[in-house]
């Protein structure tokens, strides 16, 4: 079974959450097949938001790319999230 790397950016519900707390939400019940690289890039947005830009890796199967992004909308301090990048590894 193959894996597939996918780069999210995820907007912050609002600027009290900053990046350093957006990612630790993130990495906290992260689904178990699913992993997230270190040191995702901070990214600013509007309004004094900071977004993160996370690379997120997941298994090469059906439903595994909709299972990160229900659980990214499970977190409350996500207002949105968008993907920017997608490969096979």
């Amino acid at each position: 079974m193959g894996e597939v790397l996918l780069v999210y950016e995820l907007r912050p519900e609002s600027a009290e959450v900053t990046p350093d707390n957006l990612e630790k939400k993130v990495r906290g019940n992260l689904p178990e097949a699913i992993k997230m690289q270190n040191d995702p890039e901070h990214k600013p947005l509007f309004f004094g938001l900071i977004g993160i830009v996370g690379q997120f890796i997941i298994p090469e199967v059906d439903g595994a790319q909709d299972q990160l992004e229900a659980y990214f909308e499970s977190i409350k301090e996500i207002s949105s999230f968008q993907m920017t990048f997608v490969t096979r590894l």
